[in-house]
């Protein structure tokens, strides 16, 4: 899921795919820093693709 959303951050914002990447790492970060640890730990799974069968 993350290649999907660097995807979608390139195609929406005209940047590179390494600063979409880096775009990501940053979104990912702060919720990390602003979420309960069981919320965080849903999101970092889902966007490291554990859950991608269910979401396609």
């Amino acid at each position: 899921m993350k290649h999907q959303l660097i995807k979608l951050v390139c195609e929406q914002s005209g940047i590179t795919e390494g600063q979409a990447d880096q775009a990501v790492d940053a979104v990912i970060g702060y919720f990390k820093t602003r979420l309960p640890a069981e919320t965080n730990e849903e999101i970092v799974s889902l966007v490291q693709g554990h859950n991608d069968d269910e979401l396609e």
